[in-house]
C-alpha cells in the first residue's frame, strides 16, 4: 500500500509540474503577443488614431471575438446534452457558484482595462517607448510588492525578493540615461496610475481564481466589454472620430482577436497556476522581447550597457521561475531515525 501511495504521489507531482510548465509557456507566449502589440501600436498611431480610441477599438474587437468563441462553445455543449443530463446539471450548478457579481465585473473592467490599458496607451503618447516601458515595468513590480506585503503574502522568500530587486535594477540600468522630454511628467503619472490598475487587477484576479474558484473565462469577457466601452467613450470625447484605412483595420483585426481575446484568456488561465509576483515577472519579459522587436522591425540600436542590463533582468526572471521547481522537498524522518 505504501508503494502504491508513493507511486500515486509521484504521478500527481509530475502532473502538477507539467501543468505549471504549460502555464509558464502560455504566459511567455502571451508576452510575445503583447510585445508585438507595441510594434503594431506605433504603426496605428502613424495612421492618425488616438491612444484611447485605439485601445477601445482593440478591446471591442477582442470582446466580440471572445463572445463568438464562447457562444460556439456553448452550442457544442448543448449538442452533447443528450445522455449527459447529470453532468449538465452539475456544470450549471458549478457555473452558478462561480458567477461573478456586477461589482466584480465593474471592478475588473475599470482596473484591468480602463486604467491598466487605456492609461498605458495614453502614457505612451507622451513618453518615448523606452521611457514608458521602464516606468511601466518598475511601477508594476513596486506596486505588486506593496500589495503582496499587505494581502497575498506570497513573496516570503529572501532569494526571490533579491531576484525581484535584481530585475528592477536591470530595468533601470537598461534605460540609462533617462532623458525626459516636455510633457513627460503627464506620461509618467498616467503610466504609474496604469501600473496601479494592472497590479490591483492581477491580484484580485488571482484571489477570485484561487479563493473563489472562478472560471478563468469569466474574468475576461464582461470586464473587457466594460473597459472597451469606457475607453471608446473617452476616445470619442477627447480625440474625436478616428480616420479609417485598410492598414488600420488589419492592425485591429490582429490586435483584437489574437493579442486581445486569445492573449487575455491564456493569461487568466496561467494566473491560476502561477503566483502574482511570478506572473508580473514573466510580464517583464516584454522588456527583452520589445528590445529585440525594436531592433528587428524599427531599426533601433542597443548599447553594451543595455545588453548587460537585459541579461541581468532575464536572469532574475528565470531564477524566480526555476526556484520552486529546483527546491528539494523536506524528507520526513523514517522509522529508523526515531
Amino acid at each position: 500500500m505504501d508503494a502504491e501511495k508513493k507511486v500515486k504521489n509521484n504521478s500527481n507531482k509530475q502532473v502538477l509540474s507539467m501543468i505549471r510548465a504549460l502555464s509558464i509557456t502560455a504566459a511567455v507566449f502571451v508576452t510575445l503577443l503583447w510585445s508585438s502589440s507595441y510594434i503594431l501600436n506605433q504603426y496605428a498611431f502613424v495612421e492618425g488614431v488616438g491612444p484611447y480610441t485605439l485601445a477601445g477599438m482593440r478591446y471591442s474587437a477582442a470582446a466580440f471575438t471572445l463572445w463568438v468563441v464562447l457562444r460556439l462553445r456553448d452550442q457544442k455543449h448543448a449538442q452533447r446534452k443528450r445522455g449527459h443530463e447529470v453532468q449538465s446539471v452539475n456544470r450549471k450548478l458549478s457555473q452558478g457558484k462561480w458567477k461573478l457579481t456586477w461589482k466584480d465585473n465593474l471592478f475588473l473592467g475599470i482596473t484591468g482595462f480602463i486604467l491598466a490599458q487605456g492609461l498605458q496607451y495614453a502614457g505612451q503618447f507622451y513618453l518615448t517607448p523606452m521611457q514608458s516601458n521602464m516606468f511601466l515595468s518598475v511601477g508594476n513590480i513596486l506596486f505588486l510588492l506593496l500589495i503582496d506585503a499587505f494581502w497575498l503574502r506570497e513573496l516570503n522568500n529572501r532569494a526571490t525578493f533579491l531576484a525581484v530587486l535584481a530585475a528592477m535594477a536591470g530595468i533601470v540600468i537598461y534605460y540609462y540615461p533617462w532623458h525626459l522630454a516636455q510633457g513627460s511628467l503627464i506620461g509618467i503619472v498616467l503610466i504609474l496610475i496604469s501600473c496601479v490598475g494592472n497590479v490591483v487587477h492581477l491580484t484580485y484576479s488571482r484571489y477570485l481564481l484561487t479563493r473563489k474558484q472562478t472560471a478563468p473565462s469569466a474574468l475576461v469577457l464582461t470586464p473587457m466589454l466594460i473597459g472597451a466601452a469606457g475607453m471608446l467613450l473617452a476616445g470619442f470625447i477627447l480625440e474625436g472620430m478616428p480616420p479609417y484605412s485598410l492598414k488600420l483595420i488589419l492592425i485591429l483585426l490582429w490586435l483584437g482577436p489574437i493579442n486581445g481575446a486569445l492573449a487575455f484568456t491564456l493569461w487568466a488561465w496561467s494566473q491560476k497556476q502561477l503566483r502574482a509576483y511570478e506572473s508580473s515577472l514573466i510580464n517583464n519579459l516584454m522588456l527583452l522581447e520589445v528590445a529585440l522587436m525594436d531592433i528587428l522591425f524599427l531599426g533601433r540600436s542597443i548599447t553594451y550597457l543595455q545588453a548587460g542590463s537585459l541579461c541581468i533582468t532575464g536572469t532574475a526572471i528565470v531564477a524566480v521561475q526555476l526556484a520552486p521547481l529546483l527546491k528539494k522537498p523536506k524528507q520526513l524522518p523514517s522509522e529508523s531515525d526515531k
